[in-house]
């Protein structure tokens, strides 16, 4: 209901001339602008590439962050030793090194890539670290009474016991993914992402394309939306026992 209530405030808005139909568009147009663009291959190609990006930045990030976190979370003298460097990296904005990858790596895909990985590896890690100390000792204990290695400790154990703050650190994260793909391809452009379609129709500066840009972004928007209800579903599928999972529809 909120979501139609501001679609109507928006619509009642610009069309009573409160604010100028330039520059706030009616949302019927707009939503209609988002449908016909769909039928333009430039712009599919620009949601794959965003889409491609946000995916690739997502896997690499928890191939990296789970690993990091399962071995934080079981050796606090590793984390004391490693708590220095994560916490001078850990506050840096990502978009403030859009700079230094630009130069770096180009404004390609590998650019992306790396600063939606490290904005998404922290919230997966700490949320793998978490996971990781609310393992109940006890069942750990007896499974070394029984003769279990430590390895089949951590895989039948650790990280099962983990894995619903393990997928509330990918929710988290993929949010933040999505939202620093955009914005990375809007402020670094870029041959192609939903980001640098909107970069290129708002330096055009007619009507028209102000449409184009609202009708991307709310491409966007529905695209993150669409995302995280799937991920919703998934926690609720697999860990609906758990408390932390619960109510993430």
């Amino acid at each position: 209901m909120g979501i139609v209530g501001l679609a109507i405030v928006l619509e009642v808005a610009s069309r009573s001339g409160l604010v100028s139909s330039t520059f706030l568009p009616p949302f019927s147009s707009v939503l209609l602008k988002s449908v016909t663009l769909w039928s333009e291959q430039t712009f599919r190609q620009d949601i794959l590439a965003t889409v491609l990006a946000y995916a690739l930045g997502m896997l690499i990030a928890a191939a990296i962050a789970v690993p990091l976190g399962i071995v934080f979370g079981l050796s606090r003298h590793v984390y004391r030793a490693a708590r220095a460097v994560i916490e001078l990296w850990r506050p840096i904005p990502p978009v403030a090194l859009i700079p230094l990858v630009l130069l770096v790596l180009g404004g390609g895909m590998e650019m992306k890539l790396v600063i939606v990985v490290f904005a998404a590896v922290w919230p997966i890690m700490f949320n793998t670290l978490y996971g990781v100390h609310d393992v109940d000792p006890l069942a750990k204990e007896m499974a070394r009474s029984f003769g279990t290695s430590r390895f089949s400790v951590v895989r039948r154990i650790v990280i099962p016991s983990a894995a619903p703050l393990i997928m509330t650190g990918v929710r988290i994260a993929s949010s933040i993914a999505l939202i620093v793909v955009v914005t990375v391809e809007l402020i670094a452009g870029g041959a192609q992402g939903i980001g640098a379609f909107i970069s290129r129709q708002r330096a055009y500066g007619d009507a028209d394309s102000y449409l184009a840009v609202y009708a991307a972004t709310l491409t966007a928007g529905i695209l993150g939306l669409l995302i995280n209800l799937a991920i919703g579903r998934i926690e609720k599928r697999y860990f609906g026992w758990d408390s932390t999972t619960r109510g993430n529809d």
